[in-house]
């Protein structure tokens, strides 16, 4: 083998090597990304459901499930405004249903119980009917909803 040949074999290895080092790189930054996705949603969740530390909240939540027409209007503001946080935080795990090891199933499982939990009560209901009338979600998330409490 010429000095020429041993020459462009090494330099062939280093590209190799070079390359092997961007996919690992790719690989744990790919990793890092879904640790800190993850992190965000748990801390939306986290958030949403916080308020309900709130007495008061809490009992217009309690309240507003079992009847929303009952509620004044601040209570109904409140009250949807909770739910709407709710089903945002939730589509956070739609979205994630393809991006952590989980498993898409399982992500879509995590969505659906927390707004059948929510949104499958007498007053989520009335709310969810009345919020898609007045401003609404993309139809896309809106289609999740009422696959959820169906």
């Amino acid at each position: 083998m010429s000095i020429g040949e041993l020459a462009q074999l090494i330099a062939a290895i280093g590209v190799i090597l070079s390359m092997l080092t961007v996919a690992k790189q790719i690989s744990d930054n790919t990793k890092q990304a879904k640790l800190i996705n993850w992190g965000v949603l748990s801390e939306r969740y986290m958030s949403v459901y916080r308020q309900a530390g709130d007495l008061n909240l809490a009992d217009v939540i309690v309240r507003g499930h079992r009847d929303f027409e009952s509620l004044n209007g601040a209570e109904q503001l409140a009250f949807g405004h909770f739910l709407e946080n709710i089903c945002i935080a939730n589509e956070g795990a739609l979205v994630m249903a393809n991006s952590v090891s989980r498993g898409k199933e399982g992500m879509i499982s995590l969505f659906e119980r927390h707004v059948r939990w929510h949104l499958g009560t007498k007053g989520g209901g009335a709310w969810f009917e009345r919020f898609q009338q007045e401003r609404g979600f993309p139809d896309d998330l809106t289609r999740s909803i009422h696959k959820a409490i169906s």
